[in-house]
Order: structure tokens, then C-alpha cells, then sequence
């Protein structure tokens, strides 16, 4: 995976801005793997993409995480702070190919969800046909006593969808909660395509402000001062503010 300069990593942004979080997602590992080919990172597994992502943010940010989220109970605002390894799936269970569950008097042969299934059913508005519709194309082959059958049970379903979790844990982090002010326990979901694209969406704002400070008081072009290191540029801006 490639390091993303400054300047590329604010192009990223400025495209993604008004993008869905699923080509959000594909237009940053396009960017830090510029040898894949985006038909082929469309059909990555949900884990593996994330997986991929977490290594990204780690390179752009470091490993610590700091964020917050409300007690569902007190309504009581959390901060927590982990490593990216606390949430990193273990290697080998990015998995691809076809995988096999027997339920009931039902065998259900069934592919991992990828970045090109959440693009199809993104225009549907209600959250239950768009998990039905990702499951059927999910859905390879289905038998009933052995016998071919184009629908599944509710029940079978939900299973099917588990059986996923488990064998991609990285497309589905849970993390355990407990509120130091009521005591009540939780888990809670954590997407590291939403969570990385907001610290992105920060320091895009945050360094376009650099850039206007500096461009204003030494005339410099945008360019010339996207080269500089971080470093550099927060020196400049001290002698700027005083």
C-alpha cells in the first residue's frame, strides 16, 4: 500500500465530498493502491476492504483511536480510545470463494458481500429490502431436501447472514461497550469507512485553513506549500499567529 501525499490525499476528499460511503471507500484504496484495478477492489469482500482501510488509517493517522458515542440508556456521552490492532481481524480471515452452511433441512452455498453488492442496493429505501436484495445476490446456490429452491425461510436467513459475520469478522466490528455513568453494556457497531472519512473530511478543512493562512501572508502557491512537511508548514504558521 502506497503513502498518500498531502496533495493526493486532498484530491481524494475533494472528489469523494459528495460521494456515498461506499465510493468513498473505493476512491481512498484507489488512491493507496494504485496498481489494483477498481473492478477488482469492487470485489473484495467487505472485510478485506476494510481491513485495507484500517492499514490506511494507520498510515495517515497512527494506531490510537479516539472516539465518542452516547450511552443508549443515560444518553451519556463516551470517549473511548483503542488501537487499530484491538480491531483488526486476524490475516487469513479476509476469505473469497463460495462457502457452504447446512440449516435445518436446508444447504446454502453463498459468496461474502462486496463493495459492488452495496452499490445495488444503495437507491433501495427501505433498510429491509436492501439487506434482502444484498443477501439474494449473495446467495448461490440454495437446496431444500436436496432439491433446488429459489426462496429461504426467514429464519434460514438470519443464520445465513451470521454465518457471514463469522467468517468475515472484519466486514462487521462489534465493540463492547459499558457506560462508566449507568453501568449499562453494549455493542456497539464500528465503521471504519464513516469514522476514517470524517478525520479526513477534518484535516482537509483544517489544512486548506494552513494553506489560506500562509498563501495570505507570504503570497505562496497552493502547490508550493502542499510540498512542504507537516512539520514545515506548522512552523511557518507559528511565526505567522505570533
Amino acid at each position: 500500500m502506497s503513502s498518500l501525499s498531502a496533495r493526493s490525499l486532498l484530491a481524494v476528499w475533494e472528489r469523494g465530498a459528495s460521494e456515498s460511503s461506499v465510493v468513498q471507500a473505493l476512491s481512498l484504496l484507489a488512491a493507496a493502491v494504485p496498481k489494483a484495478e477498481l473492478g477488482d477492489l469492487e470485489h473484495l469482500p467487505i472485510g478485506h476492504r476494510d481491513a485495507l482501510l484500517l492499514t490506511l488509517r494507520e498510515q495517515l493517522f497512527g494506531p490510537s483511536v479516539e472516539t465518542s458515542i452516547m450511552c443508549p440508556k443515560c444518553r451519556d456521552q463516551l470517549d473511548l480510545v483503542f488501537d487499530v490492532d484491538q480491531i483488526r481481524a486476524p490475516v487469513g480471515t479476509h476469505s473469497r470463494g463460495e462457502f457452504v452452511c447446512d440449516l435445518d433441512d436446508y444447504q446454502v452455498t453463498f459468496r461474502l458481500p462486496t463493495s459492488e453488492d452495496l452499490l445495488a442496493v444503495m437507491n433501495e429505501r427501505e433498510p429491509a429490502a436492501a439487506k434482502e436484495l444484498l443477501l439474494k445476490r449473495c446467495l448461490l446456490r440454495v437446496l431444500h431436501h436436496e432439491e433446488a429452491a429459489t426462496e429461504v425461510p426467514t429464519s434460514v436467513s438470519e443464520r445465513v447472514i451470521e454465518q457471514m459475520a463469522q467468517v468475515d469478522p472484519q466486514g462487521d466490528v462489534q465493540l463492547a461497550v459499558t457506560c462508566e455513568v449507568c453501568g449499562h453494556q453494549w455493542e456497539a457497531t464500528f465503521d471504519i469507512v464513516s469514522f476514517l472519512w470524517c478525520e479526513i473530511d477534518s484535516w482537509a478543512k483544517r489544512l486548506l485553513r494552513e494553506i489560506h493562512i500562509l498563501a495570505s501572508a507570504y503570497g505562496w502557491a497552493e502547490d508550493d506549500i502542499l510540498r512542504m512537511s507537516a512539520w514545515r508548514r506548522q512552523s511557518y504558521l507559528n511565526m505567522v499567529q505570533g
